[in-house]
């Protein structure tokens, strides 16, 4: 030890005048008046050093002292000599007694670096609050290494937990226990903290370890060879927090190179503690290789000898015990910080409330993370409003943006802004969302994720590990990560969509995204409207599928009286921008927010103002949307959805041939009109009076809805559409035929009244087209006599085809 200290003149048993001393070593005089000679004899009594011992080697020593071939005499022994022998030293000027540690203490002093650290655990008020965490096993971490340092057990250990699980808090009351123990003589070992995150400027652990013991401590006779040969005859309890915390965007080389050289200190009778994230590691494999030292080549399993093989310690959440110690202490503490004139709310009544909140079993998953509950605390602490008062969307806004800037004050951290990593984690949650919600994913699938920073300083592959280790990412298994819980996902997945950076090819995934617990992010966000009128906008060029859910979710909100927008939509202008079969789908279905004469015109205007087939087969889904939702039976707007169907197809009616109540022809030359006498007829039955004259058209809209919908499927389409109408008590419908017509003569308005020819005219006409429809469903159409419906020249194109393929005509082909 003296040796590595670098002594002058060092040298072991060294004969001076006929006498062997154990050690002899010189130091420079403070005074410049030469050096000052010192004999050291190492005495292993395994007792105290009694009076008898204590005269034998004075008597050998005594003619040194008296010559000044040595100055001081110091004894070392393994325990404190016997009272009179300590008053005989005491009082003596030339001799001194000292244990290994006592003179340990001598060649390089720690006492004013202890002395810092067992302040730190107070200063910070750590000590006030804190409550001793626990493995995944419910055993007390604490207690663990305090037998550990006990043992001959010198493996090393890893503690590992996620973000804000408490690990320098812990590290932090560990090194100050232990400070205090060695000032107090309890222990023979001194705590070395060091924050892995200083590493970030410096070369390694040699110019770490150096930063702190000869330039910001000033440790009396400090130097790395002593240090490490101090930490190899078991001096040192050696913490090192932070191992994710080690430079910016680091490579797995590089950060498995800084373990082997962190594995230096792991030596002989050493006792070394790392912590950190267990993400930092992308794959159970790199766990092995770093904290093990088991590697791969091929399928063959070797160790690396510059490693070494750590035990895992893997710290547990917050149980309820723990929560109920820690938020009380936590309350108060924090109340006791607060600025008197800001918080002159704050009363011990107050804080008994608030603690009885905080505890509240809703909250006791969201504080199981120490800093969660932590955070949770001084949000309560800030304000006389209830806790219940808070959203949900708004306490996980607070909470990220808070871990955020936790992360964004870490050296390591630094160089990718605050909110590109926010837009990262963001993109990730989304991503993973869309490919299967809270399962898992690999770190191969964080390299597929669409991200770039604007000013990339390292390799890819590099600065995604340093994003992975600086979010909410947790690994779990074999190169496997989750989100630490599946809310903040769902929360971001809310932020994803609240951007609004999106364009309509992104409809159908956020339709797929929006579960329960989303859409009540984006409810308590106060964005839902500002949201609605993006989608709105985007849906004007969308076509494609999407849920029952979706769909209710933007009406709902589409609809509300002093939303103008959803106004917009059922204006006849409103087709003009936009060209989706959704504008009419939503215009068409929307709840009875205009009254019935508005909502015919309306209808008629905009039936008019397009030939677009798919938006015109929209309004159709639309209305029938709508009168299953009112389920009432002979309702105007089931009147309104067959008066449409005659308008579209009146003239395929009005020319068919009907032979003594039989219809004996169709010609059908338009798709539209195809359709819907396919759809209609396969929905509709027909009741007859005694008379055999047509009185009812039952429609059975469930059965009409599910062919529209066939029919409109690859352009857009709403699944489970089931669910929009499953409440209702009936879905058909019973229409007199005598009121078919009604939405029809409103397409026959005159504008000027005066007209009354006119007038007498289009009523005529529109009498004439009464009996026309009449007729025809007294005749009981059915879906058979359209299929197939071709038209006349088609059927003798047809004809002249099979005769074409007459075998005994072999010219003809």
């Amino acid at each position: 030890m003296v040796k590595t200290a670098q002594k002058l003149n060092c040298a072991i048993e060294k004969n001076i005048a006929g006498k062997n001393v154990d050690v002899y070593y010189e130091e420079p005089d403070r005074l410049q008046r030469g050096v000052i000679k010192y004999g050291v004899e190492c005495k292993h009594y395994g007792k105290a050093l009694g009076r008898a011992d204590y005269d034998s080697i004075i008597a050998t020593y005594i003619s040194l002292l008296v010559t000044n071939a040595i100055d001081y005499l110091i004894i070392i022994t393994d325990l404190p000599p016997t009272p009179g022998v300590l008053d005989t030293v005491e009082n003596s000027r030339q001799i001194a007694h000292k244990t290994f540690d006592e003179f340990s203490s001598l060649i390089m002093d720690f006492s004013q670096y202890l002395t810092s650290v067992v302040s730190m655990f107070n200063n910070e008020g750590l000590s006030d609050y804190y409550v001793p965490i626990k493995d995944i096993d419910g055993n007390d971490i604490e207690g663990t290494i305090n037998e550990w340092v006990l043992t001959k057990d010198y493996s090393p250990l890893a503690i590992l937990a996620g973000y804000g699980m408490g690990k320098t808090s812990f590290s932090t009351m560990l090194a100050s226990k232990f400070a205090r123990k060695f000032l107090n003589g309890e222990t023979s070992r001194i705590p070395i903290y060091l924050k892995l995150g200083d590493i970030f400027n410096e070369q390694g652990i040699e110019g770490l370890v150096c930063k702190y013991f000869a330039s910001q401590y000033n440790v009396s006779g400090f130097t790395y060879p002593l240090f490490l040969e101090f930490n190899r005859l078991g001096r040192f309890l050696i913490i090192l927090d932070g191992f994710d915390e080690m430079k910016h965007a680091m490579s797995f080389s590089a950060f498995r190179s800084n373990i082997r050289e962190f594995n230096k200190l792991v030596v002989n009778q050493s006792k070394v503690i790392i912590l950190g994230r267990p993400n930092a590691f992308t794959s159970e494999n790199e766990k092995s290789s770093v904290l093990h030292g088991i590697k791969y080549i091929g399928e063959k399993e070797v160790k690396d000898a510059e490693m070494r093989d750590y035990r895992e310690i893997e710290v547990g959440l917050f149980t309820d015990e723990q929560l109920e110690e820690f938020i009380p202490k936590f309350v108060y503490y924090s109340a006791d910080q607060a600025p008197i004139n800001s918080y002159d709310f704050i009363s011990e009544e107050f804080c008994e409330q608030r603690i009885n909140e905080l505890l509240d079993h809703k909250h006791r998953e969201l504080i199981s993370r120490p800093v969660h509950a932590r955070m949770l605390t001084l949000i309560a602490l800030a304000t006389t409003e209830t806790l219940s008062s808070f959203t949900t969307y708004h306490l996980y806004e607070t909470f990220y943006e808070r871990i955020l800037e936790r992360e964004d004050s870490r050296p390591a951290r630094q160089k990718i802004s605050k909110d590109e990593r926010k837009e990262f984690v963001i993109k990730l949650a989304w991503e993973r969302w869309l490919k299967g919600g809270d399962r898992g994913f690999s770190f191969e699938d964080v390299e597929t994720l669409n991200f770039h920073l604007k000013a990339p300083d390292a390799p890819r592959k590099d600065i995604l590990r340093d994003l992975i280790i600086g979010s909410i990412v947790e690994p779990k298994g074999d190169n496997f990560f989750y989100f630490a819980h599946r809310s903040f996902q769902e929360f971001l997945v809310s932020q994803h969509i609240l951007q609004l950076g999106w364009g309509a090819n992104s409809i159908s995934d956020i339709d797929r995204a929006l579960g329960q617990n989303v859409l009540d992010f984006i409810e308590e966000s106060g964005r839902k409207r500002q949201l609605i009128e993006y989608i709105l906008e985007q849906m004007c060029s969308f076509t494609g599928e999407i849920n029952s859910s979706f769909y209710r979710f933007i009406r709902t909100e589409t609809f509300k009286p002093d939303f103008d927008i959803g106004f917009s939509l059922v204006k006849p202008s409103s087709h003009d921008v936009c060209q989706s079969p959704w504008h009419a789908i939503l215009a068409f279905s929307s709840p009875d927010v205009i009254g019935i004469r508005e909502f015919e015109s309306t209808l008629i205007n905009f039936y008019e103002s397009t030939k677009n087939s798919n938006i015109r087969l929209a309004i159709f889904i639309g209305l029938s949307i709508k009168v299953l939702e009112i389920g009432s039976g002979a309702d105007k707007r089931a009147l309104h959805l067959i008066d449409l169907f005659h308008w579209q197809v009146f003239k395929v009616i009005s020319n068919c041939k009907i032979h003594k109540g039989t219809i004996r022809d169709f010609a059908v030359d338009n798709d539209l009109d195809r359709f819907l006498l396919t759809a209609f007829l396969k929905s509709t039955s027909v009741e007859f009076t005694t008379r055999g004259e047509a009185s009812y058209v039952r429609l059975d809209l469930t059965n009409l809805l599910t062919l529209l919908l066939d029919a409109a499927r690859g352009n857009y389409y709403i699944s489970e559409i089931e669910a929009i109408y499953e409440s209702c008590g009936t879905s058909s419908v019973m229409l007199p035929v005598l009121s078919i017509g009604e939405l029809i003569r409103c397409r026959y308005s005159v504008r000027n009244p005066r007209d009354v020819e006119e007038i007498k005219r289009l009523e005529s006409q529109l009498r004439d087209d009464r009996k026309k429809i009449q007729q025809f469903w007294r005749a009981n159409p059915s879906a058979n006599t359209l299929v197939p419906v071709k038209t006349r020249s088609e059927n003798v194109k047809k004809r002249e085809v099979i005769k074409l393929k007459n075998p005994k005509n072999p010219k003809a082909y």
